[in-house]
């Protein structure tokens, strides 16, 4: 019986994929830069249609992004694991495409450090929808296919997608899993986090294997059985072996006379090919000749004609020159009379002009104040119908202000139930709760006069102010258009009577115009003619000498075709014995391809007597082989029930991990709760055979508290100070292949911060995301909340514009 290791041994192909895909408990490694973000460019990418310039940057360790919500801040996230990985969060959804996220001609280009070398990954569709991806290292290209390039990026990085996305981005929905899940799922994503679904992975792999060695033993089984089978058949296919040697033989006597017949024919045939060569020679250069030939015949008969109308051409063109040489002259009186009746045009049409232009600028200013006058009018007489003096922002200041105070109420109720065993603490959180009881009542009093009202009177105010503003404008630009109309009109009429365009003038410019059309139009003729005159040439020395090459040619053609009707009778002999070896050679194929089948089937036959008598050492190999795939189906059984199982080697894993990350989360929920809570707990449990993780928090009574049992803003600090000590702890863990690689950045998607119920809590979030800046070399925070993203020194600005496209700018 085979033990484990060397079954191990022996199967090494399957071994050494499950070593790579199982990582180390804790492994402790030298120091690194690993993965630092640098700067982001897209083009056609979602929602960022066009270019972003310049491209996004991130120069100090801590910058936020803000924008409303769906501006576009999380494709930035989407655009980096676009750019690595070709994949998305949108494209993680069943159904949504790469192409569908990405248009043609579009890309995204990632810069970034890592180990102090500078990549640049550029990933993209070209103008003709063709995908496309390049890889930089410090400036120099690094030349691959698309499959190489993206193996050679997880390579550099250190991570494949899951691990980069659950090592990099901390997302708003993964925060709120970590404390409202069941205990199950959330071993689940402690799992997931850590990469331990691998084991998973080869549970799988080994479950497969057995399933296969399994199915090889059924086929071995039945290759038995034919085996002997076969055995039967040995004395039949040896007769029939002798029976094919002796028809190959007989076969290989006809072919040897008939290879002799066609040496013969074959040296008969050289003889004759000289003259074979020089016949085909003298019949091709034949009809060349005869080809240039008639080429020259037709390029002398052509060269007389255009000789011809030359001649004719020359003699009209002699003509028309001396019909148009006063064109210029003309041309140059007429073009000053043109510009004297253009000038006096356009000043009468300027007058024209300005003249209307005065009339309508008093009938719309008068009509201008006319409408604003009525228009507050009637917001004087909306502002005397409303039922309260409320306006909007002192509305929204009080329900502020009153919210608050309900929240505080409900808290002081929350901490009276804990601490009632505290009777000091009881007394005096009872004044407390007294206290905001009465100023609560005084405020709902005022908040009680606060309606719909408050809203149309802010807006009602801020319309007067502008109503009053546009009337005072539309005075004064009236008074000012009036004034520069006047003096225009009179310059204008000034300028008219100093010109002096008469009837006397207007009469001699037709005239002129009349006698330049016919001229202009001569001049075309004649322009048209010399053209021609040029294309054609004197043709006289070309006609001389293509009569001369025409001789020359009659006579070459003449010799040729007496060396041609010598050879002919040659040609005769020589393709009549081509034909001869052509039929021998056909013979000769079939002789050689009926040979080559006899011995096909011989070798096939004497392959199948010698596999037949080696029957019973197969049968006896395969015999032992069957029992080395029983063992080893056994041992692959073992390590699918008990070894990769999730009661194995998972709960050892997440064991070692719980106490180092229960301390860091108890530092980090102490630092965000001002030391309100400054414990947890997280342990691991077995229930029913489900197996999951279980976190608890000291509550201010001392006492332990499941996670679920604190308010909003509580748990939103829990699963913060949790996901900082998971990202810290996945920060500093080695790379190991694929499954592991230092991160120096970090990305928080909202974070929830929406739901702290105060700025002090925001405060204190913050104060330890900044603290995190001693294990990462950058921190990018993504939030819509404004009063956030001005505590960090480096701003970004998404906006959507109104063609629903989305922007980014840096805010100072």
């Amino acid at each position: 019986m085979k033990t484990l290791e060397d079954f191990i041994t022996e199967d090494s192909t399957s071994t050494e994929y499950l070593e790579e895909q199982i990582p180390k408990t804790k492994i402790v490694a030298e120091p690194s830069q690993g993965f630092i973000i640098k700067e982001i460019e897209m083009k056609g990418f979602m929602r960022y249609i066009e270019k972003t310039t310049p491209p996004i940057t991130f120069p100090g360790k801590f910058t936020v992004i803000t924008g409303k919500t769906g501006s576009g801040k999380t494709s930035i996230l989407d655009a980096i694991t676009f750019t690595l990985y070709k994949r998305t969060s949108r494209t993680d959804i069943q159904g949504i495409k790469i192409s569908d996220i990405c248009r043609s001609g579009g890309y995204v280009r990632v810069s970034f450090f890592q180990s102090a070398e500078e990549y640049v990954v550029e990933r993209g569709f070209s103008s003709s929808s063709l995908p496309y991806l390049t890889l930089k290292k410090n400036g120099k290209n690094i030349e691959g296919n698309i499959k190489e390039l993206e193996g050679a990026i997880e390579d550099i990085v250190g991570l494949d997608y899951d691990g980069f996305r659950n090592s990099t981005f901390v997302r708003q929905e993964e925060m709120k899993e970590l404390g409202s899940e069941s205990g199950a799922r959330r071993l689940n994503i402690f799992q997931k986090l850590f990469r331990l679904e691998t084991f998973e992975k080869a549970h799988n792999l080994v479950d497969r294997r057995y399933s296969q060695i399994q199915r090889h033993i059924q086929v071995k089984e039945a290759e038995l059985k034919v085996e002997k089978k076969h055995a039967e058949k040995l004395p039949e296919l040896k007769d029939l072996l002798k029976r094919l040697k002796r028809e190959r033989d007989e076969k290989k006597g006809k072919e040897d006379t008939l290879k002799k017949e066609l040496k013969a024919k074959v040296e008969l045939l050289e003889k004759l090919e000289k003259d074979h060569e020089e016949y085909v020679r003298i019949q091709t250069e034949l009809k060349g000749t005869a080809k240039i030939l008639e080429r020259i015949e037709k390029k002398i008969e052509d060269a007389k004609k255009h000789a011809s109308k030359f001649n004719e051409l020359k003699k009209k063109a002699k003509e028309l020159e001396r019909e148009t040489q006063k064109f210029d002259e003309l041309r140059e009186e007429a073009d000053k009379l043109t510009e004297l009746k253009n000038k006096v045009q356009r000043i009468k049409d300027r007058l024209q002009i300005l003249k209307e232009q005065e009339k309508l600028l008093k009938k719309k200013s008068d009509e201008n104040k006319n409408k604003l006058e009525k228009e507050l009018k009637i917001q004087e007489k909306r502002i005397s119908s409303l039922t309260t003096g409320l306006d909007k922002d002192e509305a929204f200041g009080l329900l502020r202000d009153e919210g608050g105070l309900k929240e505080r109420v409900a808290r002081i109720s929350l901490e009276l139930d804990w601490l009632k065993e505290n009777q000091k603490l009881v007394k005096e959180l009872t004044k407390e709760q007294a206290r905001a009881n009465s100023a609560l009542t005084k405020l709902s009093k005022k908040v009680s006069d606060i309606n719909a009202d408050s809203f149309i009177l802010s807006e009602i105010k801020d319309r007067v102010k502008s109503i009053k503003s546009r009337f005072h404008e539309l005075e004064k630009v009236g008074l000012e258009e009036s004034e520069k109309q006047k003096r225009g009109i009179n310059e204008l009429e000034k300028e008219l009577s100093e010109i002096g365009f008469k009837d006397k003038e207007e009469k001699k410019l037709l005239n002129i115009k009349k006698e330049l059309k016919e001229m202009h139009n001569k001049r075309g003729n004649l322009k048209n003619i010399r053209k021609k005159l040029d294309e054609i040439g004197d043709l006289s020395k070309l006609i001389e000498e293509l009569e001369i090459q025409k001789k020359e040619k009659t006579s070459e053609k003449e010799d040729l075709k007496a060396k041609f009707q010598k050879l002919t009778e040659t040609e005769k002999d020589y393709l009549g014995i081509k034909g001869e070896i052509e039929g021998l050679k056909k013979e000769e194929k079939k002789l050689t391809s009926d040979i080559s089948q006899i011995v096909g089937k011989t070798s096939q036959i004497a392959s199948q007597l010698a596999d037949l008598e080696a029957a019973e050492q197969r049968i006896k190999d395969t015999e032992s082989e069957l029992e080395g795939e029983r063992e080893r189906a056994e041992i692959y059984d073992i390590l699918r029930n008990q070894i990769f199982h999730k009661r194995g080697i998972v709960m050892y894993a997440i064991d070692q991990l719980l106490p180092q990350l229960s301390l860091e989360t108890s530092t980090n929920l102490s630092d965000m709760t001002d030391g309100r809570f400054s414990k947890v707990r997280l342990n691991s449990y077995e229930e029913n055979n489900r197996y999951g993780i279980r976190i608890e928090v000291s509550g201010a009574d001392g006492k332990w508290h499941d996670v679920q049992e604190f308010s909003g803003g509580e748990k939103t600090q829990i699963n913060a100070a949790l996901r900082f000590a998971i990202a810290k702890e996945l920060a500093s863990m080695p790379q190991v292949g694929r499954t592991y690689g230092r991160m120096k950045t970090l990305f928080i998607d909202e974070g929830d911060l929406g739901s702290l119920d105060n700025e002090s809590s925001r405060e204190l979030f913050i104060s330890k995301l900044f603290s995190m800046g001693e294990f990462f070399e950058k921190i990018i925070l993504i939030t819509h909340l404004s009063e956030v993203a001005e505590k960090f020194p480096g701003r970004l600005m998404v906006y959507m514009t109104p063609e629903e496209e989305s922007k980014i700018k840096v805010m100072a």
